[in-house]
């Protein structure tokens, strides 16, 4: 994925996006070429270098025999951004989508074993709900754990990217804030205000000390 350095997500906002358990497509290259399953992968971030991604396949699906290198593709908030919100009246604009998305590339393991896949399950669980798998009916409990194959992605790289216009003037992204909200994208919204509204105001700032200094030099 290409990352232009003023979009690029902190390891630390990447592995936020991911953590605890994130649903996501899982990408592999089987037998027939590329294979793509949207599961839920729990992430564990003190499991190798870079982190383990933990989940499982059905077993009648083919791509947990791949193995091998494979991606892990989780989305943030998204939408498509209006031109009158990046238009000011000196300089109409066109439209745009705005995303955040983190690619976590890795090794693709499948675990056979059904007490690997049972103990996923439970820190799946686990991590998204209050109730225990062992308070469930057991029987209900051993019917799933015979349909599935567990996996993990062993992380060997994680790049994050955030295209929400934080390279733009802060007026420009007040506006497509506000454009968020009237349409109903509040996750969207929130994330501008609490991450691409700083990086403008700070570059702004940026931008004009350069200014004043360069107005004094000459």
């Amino acid at each position: 994925m290409y990352v232009a350095d003023h979009f690029a997500l902190t390891t630390e906002q990447a592995m936020a996006l991911i953590s605890p358990v994130a649903g996501g497509d899982l990408v592999s290259i089987g037998e027939s070429g590329l294979e793509a399953t949207f599961i839920p992968m729990l992430f564990d971030p003190a499991d190798g270098e870079h982190g383990t991604l933990i989940g499982h396949l059905s077993r009648v699906n083919p791509q947990w025999r791949s193995g091998g290198e494979a991606m892990f593709i989780v989305n943030g908030p998204q939408d498509f951004v209006d031109s009158d919100w990046l238009s000011r009246p000196d300089a109409p604009s066109v439209p745009t989508w705005n995303y955040i998305t983190v690619h976590a590339h890795g090794e693709l393991i499948a675990h056979p074993d059904p007490a690997w896949s049972l103990e996923a399950v439970r820190r799946i669980s686990a991590g998204r709900q209050n109730t225990s798998v062992e308070e469930l009916p057991a029987d209900a409990v051993e019917k799933l754990n015979r349909s599935i194959i567990g996996v993990e992605l062993r992380i060997t790289k994680l790049i994050g990217k955030a295209k929400m216009n934080q390279n733009k003037s802060p007026e420009i992204v007040q506006q497509v804030i506000d454009g968020f909200e009237a349409t109903g994208n509040t996750a969207a919204a929130s994330w501008m205000r609490e991450n691409a509204l700083p990086r403008a105001l700070a570059r702004a700032e940026l931008v004009n000390d350069i200014r004043q200094r360069s107005g004094t030099a000459s």
